[in-house]
C-alpha cells in the first residue's frame, strides 16, 4: 500500500471504507475500499464474490476493479475514481431536478451495465443510488458485495437490497429469485430521479409491503398468484388499498416514463422487463437504440479479448510487491 498516498475518506457501511487516493508514481487518482473483514489469505479474498464477479465483468457501465491488495490480513480493493454516487448527485439537485433527457441518459447506463452485467451470468441484488458511481457523464454500477451467479442453486439469502429497493418477492422470503430483483430496484431508482424522493420509503419489510401498496394497490390472484401464496406461508395479508397511482406519485415524469416504471414495479417478477427490454422501450429514444447497437458490437470484441487474456486462471497476473508485505492481484 505504500505507492499509494490516502488522500481523503469518501463513505463507509457495512463492508468497508472507501478513500480516495493517489498513486505516487503515475499520479493516477483511485478509490481504494479497505474491507472490513479479514483476510487471512489472498485466496479467501478471491472467493469474495465481488472479487469473483468483477473479474469476469468488463464494461463502460460497471464500475473497474484495478487490483487487489492483501497485506497485514486486510483486503484493499483498487478501483477507478468516480467524482460521486448517484445519492450524493440527488442531494445536489433537491432545488433544481433532473430533466428528463438527464434522466433518460442516466437510466439508459444503468440498463446497459445490468444488461452486460446478466448476460455474463450474475445479478447485483443490491442496485440503490448509494451503489451507481458518476463522472462526467458517466454512469456505473458499483459495489458488487452482494452479486450472485444467475445459475447458484437455491436456497438464496433473503436479506438482500437495502429496503426501499427490495423486491416483493425478496420480503416475502422467496428462496429462489432472480435477476428481476435488480429491475424492481430499477423502476424505485428511476421514479426517484424524477420525484428527488424514494418511492417506496419503509421502515420495515411490512411497512415497506404497504408502502408499496399505497402507491400501485395490492396484489391480485391475477397479477401475482405466487405472490399471495408466499403471503399466506408467513400468516401475511395485504393492506386492503387500490394504491394512488405512479401518475400521482410522480406527476413530473411522463407517460412513456410512467409506463417503464410501471412495468419495471410489477409485483410479478416474470411480468418485468429485463434490463435488454428495457433498453428498446419509448421512452428511449433518438439515436439510444443505434448506440447500444454500437456499444453491444464495441463490447463483443472487448469481452472476447479479456476472456483470452484471463483464460489461464480467470483473474490476471498474480505479482508481489516487493514494497509491500503481501500478495497484489492485477485483473
Amino acid at each position: 500500500m505504500e505507492k499509494f498516498e490516502m488522500i481523503k475518506k469518501l463513505g463507509g457501511g457495512a463492508y468497508g471504507t472507501v478513500f480516495a487516493a493517489l498513486h505516487k508514481q503515475t499520479g493516477e487518482l483511485v478509490a481504494i475500499k479497505k474491507l472490513n473483514q479479514r483476510c487471512s489469505s489472498l485466496q479467501q479474498c478471491l472467493s469474495l464474490p465481488e472479487v469473483q464477479s468483477l473479474s469476469k465483468l468488463n464494461h463502460p457501465n460497471i464500475v473497474q476493479l484495478k487490483e487487489v491488495i492483501v497485506q497485514h490480513s486486510s483486503a484493499y480493493f483498487v478501483f477507478e475514481y468516480m467524482q460521486s454516487s448517484l445519492d450524493n448527485l440527488i442531494e445536489t439537485k433537491r432545488q433544481t431536478g433532473f430533466t428528463e433527457d438527464e434522466i433518460r441518459n442516466m437510466c439508459y447506463q444503468m440498463f446497459q451495465g445490468l444488461a452486460y452485467m446478466h448476460k455474463t451470468g450474475y445479478f447485483h441484488r443490491d442496485m440503490k443510488p448509494e451503489n451507481v458511481l458518476v463522472k462526467e457523464g458517466a454512469v456505473k454500477i458499483g459495489d458488487l458485495g452482494s452479486a450472485k451467479e444467475i445459475d447458484s442453486p437455491p436456497p438464496y439469502t433473503d436479506y438482500v437490497t437495502t429496503l426501499w429497493y427490495r423486491a416483493p418477492e425478496v420480503m416475502l422470503r422467496s428462496d429462489r429469485y432472480c435477476p428481476k430483483v435488480d429491475m424492481w430496484a430499477m423502476g424505485a431508482i428511476m421514479a426517484e430521479l424524477f420525484s428527488l424522493q424514494p418511492l417506496f420509503p419503509g421502515r420495515s419489510d411490512a411497512d415497506q409491503i404497504f408502502k408499496i401498496c399505497s402507491v400501485i394497490g395490492r396484489p391480485t390472484l391475477g397479477s401475482w398468484r405466487n405472490g399471495l401464496l408466499l403471503a399466506r406461508q408467513m400468516n401475511y395479508q395485504f393492506p386492503q388499498t387500490d394504491g394512488f397511482g405512479l401518475s400521482a406519485t410522480i406527476p413530473s415524469a411522463s407517460e412513456s416514463a410512467i409506463k417503464l416504471i410501471s412495468s419495471l414495479c410489477s409485483w410479478d417478477p416474470s411480468a418485468r422487463p429485463t434490463a435488454a427490454d428495457a433498453l428498446k422501450h419509448p421512452f428511449f429514444v433518438g439515436n439510444y437504440h443505434k448506440q447500444v447497437e454500437i456499444v453491444e458490437l464495441e463490447l463483443l470484441a472487448v469481452s472476447a479479448t479479456y476472456q483470452l487474456q484471463h483464460s489461464d486462471s480467470g483473474y490476471g497476473a498474480l505479482a508481489r510487491d516487493d514494497n509491500v508485505e503481501g500478495l497484489i492481484l492485477s485483473v
